[in-house]
């Protein structure tokens, strides 16, 4: 996947995981989403480094255990040439 496209993909996949969250999938809490993101980036780009994957408060920054309105996810990659990408969005719980 090219880098410019990772980082998109990435951001949008973690909404996508809040909004199907269920109890079985636990995917409100900031955790499984982290280890999701983690093993997909693992899967699709393996020679990309992760260097932050947070979920916080958006006001506070504060790390958060459970997404029960809004949350803050940033993203920071190295990639193989050594450059980094860093990213962030607002996360919905609907």
């Amino acid at each position: 996947m090219p880098p410019e496209k990772l980082l998109s993909y990435l951001l949008e996949t973690a909404q996508d995981l809040l909004d199907t969250a269920t109890y079985e999938s636990q995917t409100h809490k900031a955790a499984v989403i982290v280890h999701w993101l983690a093993g997909l980036l693992e899967s699709i780009a393996p020679e990309t480094t992760p260097l932050l994957l947070a979920i916080s408060n958006p006001v506070t920054h504060e790390a958060l255990e459970e997404i029960t309105s809004e949350a803050l996810l940033e993203i920071r990659l190295r990639l193989p040439d050594g450059s980094e990408l860093f990213g962030s969005a607002l996360l919905l719980r609907r």
